[in-house]
């Protein structure tokens, strides 16, 4: 089997999942519309996880803005992401690929073939990747998701 691996101007594949209130997320829904921030992340509760999906609570008005949705992203329920959601007063959706279904698609590899790894990935209106980060820092991911769409808008 061929692997999944995402490059930059590759085209954002179509997914529906669950967010943190039990309602769905299609991306057709926002597609040619919206910029997507999605950032993958290990574990809710944890330090940097909270500390990343707090970070992006606090910038998200200026993504907002740049007319771009912000999604975190992990394989654990929806109880769980609910009450990260609730304990952290996140203003985006938090949701839950359970299957995997998402992570493989853009080719990502689970840590110990079980925890997300911290990855973000930018696609702009057209549902090209203009930006994907790998960093284990947290701010990076912001910092360049930023830049990635108003770069993007520039040109």
């Amino acid at each position: 089997m061929k692997e999944n691996k995402f490059t930059i101007g590759d085209h954002i594949p179509t997914f529906s999942l669950e967010d943190h209130k039990g309602n769905w997320f299609n991306s057709d829904e926002f597609l040619y519309k919206k910029y997507f921030v999605l950032f993958f992340y290990p574990m809710d509760f944890t330090p940097t996880c909270t500390k990343e999906a707090c970070q992006f609570r606090d910038i998200n008005q200026e993504f907002q803005a740049l007319d771009a949705i912000v999604l975190g992203i992990n394989g654990q329920s929806i109880n769980s992401h609910e009450k990260f959601a609730v304990k952290n007063n996140l203003n985006y959706p938090i949701l839950s690929d359970r299957k995997a279904e998402l992570t493989k698609k853009l080719g990502i590899k689970k840590t110990f073939g079980l925890l997300t790894p911290r990855e973000t990935f930018v696609f702009n209106k057209k549902g090209k990747l203009i930006e994907h980060i790998r960093s284990n820092a947290a701010q990076i991911h912001i910092d360049k998701a930023l830049n990635a769409i108003k770069n993007d808008q520039e040109n």
